[in-house]
């Protein structure tokens, strides 16, 4: 099942996205409340158009991985961490499908890095990497927008300026929908587009540690409540690590990840 948020007629409205066709979900506005309850309680509506998206989830806490494919490990020289590394990114950052990036002025140097996000289903804590899945209400896709002239250089003893760097506003696109765990089959190939040219490509595969890894680190001192959403990391080919070009006023990013659709989005 395929479950989502949008605009329509004014007010915020969740959708159930099937065979090609947008259907308004009747009696729910809360896309957290359905991730709680589950999808196959809903109400299923009318057929819907001319609709305007939101983000696909609303979070309260949003982890992503440092260097968590082995691909991108090699591509930037390093070596991937012995355990899981998180930044974090705040709902500021959250953007729609097909919305236009209006990202700060200030950034210059502004990169790409597909990736996959698992939205949690329901409370979590201390949780074995084993029982993790469990926790997984389905997937989304994002786009790990990175400003790398804040995140670089490393600032010694301090590291790299993961806030300014990675949580500025528009930071972080996610949708279009969510699809639940039960239509998904690992790998999941992830393949990112900048004007229809393929910047990256790779697979679920190469990630240093599961999904089932970052939960339960996570887990450890964190309660992880029904819609936050843990990213995959992200393959081999961005910007500041290859001879691609960064992002640049006018460039559509695509972002595709199998039985997850397509995010897309515009930079202004």
């Amino acid at each position: 099942m395929k479950i989502g948020r949008c605009l329509y007629q004014g007010k915020e409205t969740l959708f159930l996205f099937s065979n090609g066709k947008y259907f308004s979900i009747n009696g729910k506005s809360d896309i957290n409340e359905i991730i709680k309850t589950g999808a196959d309680k809903i109400d299923v509506g009318n057929e819907i158009s001319n609709f305007q998206f939101l983000p696909a989830v609303n979070p309260q806490k949003i982890f992503l991985p440092a260097v968590n494919f082995r691909s991108h490990s090699a591509e930037s020289d390093t070596r991937f961490p012995p355990k899981p590394y998180f930044f974090t990114k705040f709902s500021n950052a959250l953007v729609a499908n097909n919305s236009e990036l209006r990202t700060p002025g200030t950034i210059k140097k502004l990169d790409y890095e597909g990736e996959t996000g698992a939205v949690i289903g329901k409370k979590c804590y201390n949780i074995p990497a084993e029982d993790a899945y469990d926790c997984i209400f389905g997937f989304t896709i994002a786009n790990d927008l990175s400003a790398r002239d804040f995140q670089f250089p490393e600032m010694h003893p301090y590291g790299y300026n993961w806030v300014q760097g990675k949580a500025f506003d528009g930071a972080l696109p996610v949708g279009p929908y969510i699809t639940t765990k039960d239509e998904i089959q690992f790998p999941l190939e992830i393949e990112t587009k900048v004007n229809g040219e393929t910047r990256q490509k790779g697979t679920t595969d190469d990630m240093v540690f599961s999904f089932q890894d970052l939960i339960s680190t996570l887990s450890q001192n964190i309660t992880l409540e029904p819609g936050d959403i843990i990213t995959s990391g992200t393959p081999a080919g961005v910007a500041a690590f290859s001879e691609k070009l960064y992002l640049k006023s006018g460039d559509v990013i695509e972002i595709s990840v199998s039985s997850l659709g397509t995010l897309m989005n515009k930079i202004l």
